[in-house]
């Protein structure tokens, strides 16, 4: 199931929910996070939360922790339109497991909900291109060398937006293995969350 919170949402983002309910999604649509926080609260459970905006500076961040605070397990996917790079990176670090321009199509909005609902991530070239550079001189010249191998192999997978279960299957390990891997490459990386070590892998053109 799918919710949608749809405060300041365009007619682009209210066609493609009217167009995929009835095929793929049962959607709860509400107006804002203050009315989907009780849901919440209360056991209801979602595939994935999609929070839109008209523009990612509309996207309120602390509606975004919240909605992170309250259904940790729950992936979030943004979709606005990216008038600031910089805000729809600050939404990813927030918490969102996504993020998607409302330029799209409706054929990659459906993507990005299938991979952010499998456990994946979905950012759009532009932003990881755009993500910024490590800052410590160790990260500037090799943030791979903590990582082992293996944790390479994983972290390359992240970057392709893989979820932990495909992740597992290409590599022939367990899922708790590779949930293992992750939690230590998030460490080692010093960043929030696999997101953001996806963007870094991207951004400074990874290759193990």
């Amino acid at each position: 199931m799918l919710s949608s919170t749809t405060a300041d949402c365009d007619a682009i983002v209210s066609n493609w929910l009217w167009i995929i309910s009835p095929k793929r999604w049962r959607i709860t649509d509400v107006a804002a996070v203050s009315e989907l926080a009780p849901l919440l609260r209360r056991g209801e459970e979602f595939d994935v939360v999609l929070l839109v905006g008209s523009t990612s500076t509309h996207i309120d961040l602390a509606d975004l922790a919240l909605l992170a605070a309250t259904a940790p397990h729950t992936p979030i996917l943004v979709a606005a339109e990216c008038d600031d790079p910089e805000r729809a990176l600050a939404i990813l670090s927030a918490g969102a497991r996504g993020f998607l321009p409302t330029s799209y199509s409706l054929k990659v909005l459906i993507g990005a909900l299938e991979r952010v609902r499998s456990g994946g991530t979905y950012v759009p070239l532009a932003l990881s291109e755009a993500a910024p550079a490590p800052t410590s001189e160790r990260a500037r010249h090799s943030p791979w060398s903590e990582l082992t191998r293996r944790q390479c192999d994983v972290l390359a997978l992240i970057a392709q937006g893989k979820a932990n279960k495909l992740i597992a299957d290409s590599l022939r390990m367990s899922e708790s293995t590779v949930k293992a891997h992750v939690k230590q490459i998030i460490r080692r990386l010093n960043v929030a969350t696999r997101t953001q070590a996806a963007l870094l892998a991207t951004r400074t053109g990874f290759d193990h």
